[in-house]
């Protein structure tokens, strides 16, 4: 583990574990969620807060209308409420207040490691004042909350996954506040920083670690393409009289996805 420009990085699984360790003693062992962001794409602002308008209330009530009037199939015989709405309208890429988390260190592991960006993964604490009352609407919270999405949503399938919801800064309809700016979270987050030069070696650590139980072998075959592939360049590039560099990082081209799902905000609605 290193610290450059007052960043944390770490080069193996055992220096995180380190890290979330300690972390967890000096909070009185309360639950921690993760969540991986690119470096460059990050700020903990959730997607409704990188629309383009100038009143993000407005967008906000007109979503959750549409997915009231549209989504009925994927509602069922749920009862329908405003925190539900949201969730939904989350799963299928409408911008919302809401964050993901997960509580699976492993899974957002994968996730990093799967990406060729500088990223970083935050650590936050689940304390009880931070947990959502769902007695209130979520128009009303004033802070920022957490909540376990099987708590709002008894029908998901994901048992790791976590929301936080974010407000709307005092007196402002157009902007959210980051979570790196809530004064209530100083001494309830962290954030770690992977540089991708180590996340080859972080990958190999997580497939020995054998925490993908049925899925290991399809693991393991992925990473032996990305060895292969690994191994023919540099056999290229030195057939070309280029020198080889053993902690280049081969990835297949793609971006760093939210436990497996891109989101699109490319919304304007001014």
């Amino acid at each position: 583990m290193f610290i450059m420009n007052d960043k944390h990085y770490i080069n193996t699984i055992e220096e995180l574990y380190e890290i979330v360790n300690l972390f967890s003693e000096c909070n009185n062992n309360d639950p921690l969620i993760y969540r991986a962001e690119e470096c460059s794409k990050g700020g903990l602002i959730p997607s409704l807060g990188k629309v383009n308008s100038n009143n993000l209330r407005r967008v906000e009530q007109e979503l959750l209308s549409t997915m009231k009037v549209y989504g009925v199939p994927m509602l069922d015989s749920r009862d329908i409420n405003e925190w539900l709405l949201m969730c939904l309208s989350n799963q299928q890429g409408f911008p919302t207040r809401l964050l993901e988390w997960t509580d699976s260190l492993f899974n957002v592991m994968w996730s990093v490691c799967n990406s060729s960006t500088e990223d970083c993964v935050n650590i936050l604490k689940v304390r009880d004042c931070h947990k959502v009352n769902f007695v209130k609407s979520p128009h009303d919270i004033e802070n920022t909350k957490i909540f376990k999405a099987t708590d709002c949503d008894f029908r998901t399938t994901k048992n790791d996954e976590w929301y936080s919801i974010h407000p709307f800064e005092k007196e402002r309809n157009g902007s959210l506040l980051s979570l790196y700016d809530d004064q209530r979270y100083v001494t309830d987050l962290i954030s770690i920083y992977i540089s991708p030069s180590v996340k080859n070696n972080l990958l190999k650590e997580l497939i020995s670690m054998s925490a993908l139980n049925k899925t290991s072998i399809t693991v393991e075959e992925k990473m032996a393409n990305i060895d292969s592939k690994h191994n023919l360049d540099n056999n290229g590039k030195t057939n070309k009289g280029e020198i080889s560099n053993d902690l280049e990082v081969i990835f297949h081209d793609r971006k760093l996805e939210q436990y497996g799902r891109k989101y699109h905000q490319d919304f304007d609605f001014d």
